[in-house]
């Protein structure tokens, strides 16, 4: 399922979205939600009703752009709740997977913020210099990057990874992140230097290890510094064109409904990101 707005993420949300759908033979549903937190007082049905008949009609032309690509799509125009719409929806249907465009606000969570902290399943992200570069046909995904931690948010991201990685012939760099948070500011540096040498051969043993275990073809890294900042500039420098991350993991705070690292990853990287729940 995709989520759409129709604002300007909606092209690239459909691109993202229509591509998965051949890769995979999957069914196509496109949901659009008129959110409202409260049944919306008689005065307001007429506008209530105007929207929604704006939405379907433009669900009609999106529906037949769709069609002469050959994907058969299936619209949905909803009044409610925005969460509860979602979940209603994908509920109905058994979604795998929900895509979605990414908005964030200064003072506020945006709705794509909401969606992303409040549904418990996989959703593709779309966002990015990655995502502009689709609009124009060129959309592949030759190199995904899967931070890896070894929890089991991560494990799970990286079994989805590795099964991407052999549907769409792609590169898979496994990057594991040392947090900085060791004062470097000590005497003796040499001590300190052999000691994070040792840290970084023992972390990648056990990641080979991992790697080798579950069968997975992965370029394996380990590097140090801010995580979300080190994996946004691995994307960067590895060119990447799309990020597999879990849900949870790769941070210090536990128990909420999405990582430190991954929010903040979400709102830095040059390209989609598929968070795995």
């Amino acid at each position: 399922m995709a989520g759409i707005d129709f604002e300007q993420d909606t092209e690239k949300v459909l691109s993202y979205a229509s591509f998965l759908a051949r890769q995979f033979d999957a069914s196509l549903d496109l949901l659009y939600v008129i959110d409202y937190l409260i049944t919306p007082p008689s005065y307001i049905a007429p506008y209530v009703e105007q929207e929604k008949n704006e939405a379907l009609k433009k669900f009609t032309g999106v529906r037949d752009l769709l069609a002469k690509e050959g994907i058969q799509a299936k619209t949905e125009v909803m009044v409610g709740r925005l969460q509860e719409s979602f979940e209603t929806a994908l509920r109905k249907i058994q979604a795998d997977l929900l895509v979605l465009g990414f908005v964030t606000h200064a003072l506020r969570r945006s709705s794509a913020e909401k969606l992303i902290k409040g549904l418990q399943m996989p959703m593709l992200v779309v966002r990015g210099r990655k995502a502009d570069e689709a609009l124009s046909g060129s959309l592949k995904v030759k190199r995904i990057l899967c931070p890896f931690d070894f929890s089991d948010a991560s494990e799970k991201a990286l079994e989805i990874a590795g099964e991407l990685q052999g549907i769409f012939s792609s590169e898979l760099h496994i990057a594991h992140i040392i947090p900085d948070v060791i004062n470097k500011n000590i005497e003796n540096m040499d001590s300190y230097k052999i000691t994070i040498h040792a840290l970084h051969e023992h972390i990648m043993n056990n990641m080979l290890k991992v790697i080798d275990e579950k069968g997975i073809k992965g370029i394996p890294l380990v590097d140090s510094g801010i995580p979300a900042k080190r994996i946004v500039a691995l994307s960067e420098d590895r060119d990447i064109d799309l990020i597999v991350i879990g849900a949870r993991g790769l941070g210090f705070i536990k128990g909420m409904l999405i990582g430190s690292v991954t929010d903040a990853v979400l709102k830095s990287s040059p390209c989609p990101v598929l968070v795995v729940h």
